[in-house]
């Protein structure tokens, strides 16, 4: 204001001029422009360097935030019980009664095998039955001539002598004799293995001594009738050697019923060599009929045909697959992760699924199963370690809700959530100062102003970190930029959010107040 009263009192005062006056003039003239040009641009500086003084920042506010802990690892998707069928033996496929993408019920069937081997086994199984009948008939006829036989013999021994029916009636007393003896060594096995029982029992302290006792004695009277019987035995032995001295005549009628007997005896063991072949050709060929029946290839579980590997008329080999199918109403990724990821993976962690190459919604799942070991590459027949030979830990993720719509087969990316933190105090991790001792970060105070903030941190992810003191949510926290240096008290401007969405912009080109006013 000053440079204008000086110019009005300068033409006030002015008087008339001859030209050396009139050079004056504009010497005065272009003196006064040139002092009012420099004043103007000394005032703008003066402006400008008080504006720039407060530097712009990028200012975030503090919220609540989940701060997560996770592993990613690729994965390949698969069906509930996904499971291949392979061949029995070396057969031809004679049908195939479904096709890919078939749904099946438990036990339906699914193919049919032809062995010509195994037909002419069952084949030769019929005809070696039917033979072994034939002998078994034949076993039994002769058991029925020796019965003839004996009776014959027994009636020539029964003839009106009354010595012979004394021997007959003494050789029976001497059988029952026996018989009983057999049957006493038969209880005292029976009393014997009870008390072995017994004081196995009693040893442990399960049963009473009383009851252990109790047995021994009935032992020791199961010892004591078979020795009577033995001597029984003995004593009818004795006297029917009398009988048959007394009877010598006889000695050739008891023969020919001792031979008729043991003729017998022998015809029966026969027919009892004889059914137990018979039985064991039955059961040869009930196992040939199983294997027979095995050919019939049927559904394991309910669920759907994903892969149909052969065609009627095919020849396959032992342990071919023949299909794959599983369950679509679970869905699972196979994972093969790091020994040092794997530690961190537990059974019931939440997990995201994404298929890779594709921007298409995330799906949640569970851990179903870690394995307690981990795979080298010889073990997975070189799959189960990666390019580093590094041995990988097989993992599997069970999808909450099987989506109907992802490709069994295909490969997924899986985020499993191995630690979180959820609603807690988090900040960017680039707003963290790690250069001392005590990290901390810059904020914003309500006088415009920097102040360092010492803070202290938990759980760290990818993008921000956990602040368990020193921060609160509302709190400004700068985002700290290389071209910009710091100091408590500094005077800052918060950018606007179009100058954020760009942190590589120089704080020269950031937009200003200033710029905008003009």
């Amino acid at each position: 204001m000053h440079f204008v009263q000086i110019f009005q009192n300068l033409v006030k005062n002015r008087k008339p001029q001859s030209i050396s006056g009139i050079k004056v003039k504009w010497i005065v003239w272009s003196g006064f422009l040139t002092f009012v040009g420099v004043g103007v641009w000394l005032i703008y500086i003066q402006d400008l360097n008080e504006y720039t003084d407060e530097k712009l920042v990028p200012v975030v506010k503090v919220e609540l935030s989940n701060v997560e802990n996770t592993v990613s690892q690729g994965g390949t998707l698969e069906l509930g019980s996904q499971q291949s069928l392979k061949s029995p033996g070396e057969v031809a496929v004679e049908r195939v009664l479904v096709k890919v993408g078939d749904s099946v019920k438990k036990g339906e069937k699914l193919l049919q095998l032809r062995n010509q081997e195994q037909q002419s086994s069952l084949a030769n199984k019929d005809l070696e039955i039917r033979k072994q009948q034939i002998v078994l008939a034949r076993s039994r006829q002769k058991v029925n001539e020796a019965e003839e036989k004996l009776l014959f013999a027994q009636r020539e021994l029964q003839k009106p002598i009354k010595e012979e029916l004394e021997i007959k009636k003494q050789q029976l007393t001497l059988a029952r004799s026996r018989q009983k003896v057999e049957e006493g060594k038969e209880k005292l096995a029976v009393e014997q293995k009870k008390l072995k029982n017994l004081e196995t029992l009693s040893a442990k302290g399960f049963i009473p001594r009383d009851e252990l006792e109790q047995q021994q004695a009935t032992v020791r009277e199961s010892q004591a009738s078979l020795r009577e019987l033995l001597l029984e035995v003995e004593t009818n032995t004795i006297e029917l050697q009398r009988l048959k001295a007394e009877k010598k005549q006889k000695t050739e009628q008891l023969e020919k019923v001792l031979n008729a007997r043991s003729e017998l005896e022998e015809a029966r063991s026969a027919v009892n060599t004889n059914i137990r072949e018979l039985q064991r050709l039955q059961v040869e060929r009930e196992n040939t009929e199983e294997q027979l029946k095995n050919n019939i290839i049927t559904a394991p579980i309910a669920g759907k045909i994903l892969e149909v590997k052969v065609n009627q008329g095919d020849g396959v080999k032992s342990g071919d697959v023949l299909l794959t199918l599983g369950n679509p109403r679970k869905e699972l990724v196979k994972l093969q992760v790091n020994t040092l990821d794997a530690a961190k993976i537990k059974v019931g962690q939440l997990a995201r699924i994404n298929v890779i190459g594709m921007d298409s919604e995330e799906f949640i799942g569970r851990v179903q199963s870690v394995s307690p070991q981990a795979i080298s590459s010889q073990d997975a027949g070189g799959g189960g370690a990666d390019s580093s030979g590094q041995a990988r830990v097989p993992a599997t993720v069970e999808l909450s809700k099987p989506t109907g719509t992802l490709i069994p087969g295909s490969k997924v990316s899986v985020e499993i959530v191995v630690e979180q933190r959820p609603k807690v105090v988090a900040v960017n991790l680039e707003a963290i100062v790690r250069t001392e001792n005590q990290p901390f970060v810059w904020i914003l105070d309500d006088g415009g102003k920097a102040q360092k903030q010492n803070v202290t941190l938990g759980l760290e992810d990818a993008t921000q970190v956990e602040v368990t003191s020193g921060l609160k949510p509302g709190d400004k926290v700068i985002l700290p930029t290389p071209d910009i240096f710091l100091e408590p008290g500094t005077p800052v401007q918060e950018a606007p959010m179009d100058a954020m969405s760009n942190p590589n912009m120089p704080n020269s080109e950031i937009p200003s107040s200033l710029s905008e006013e003009e």
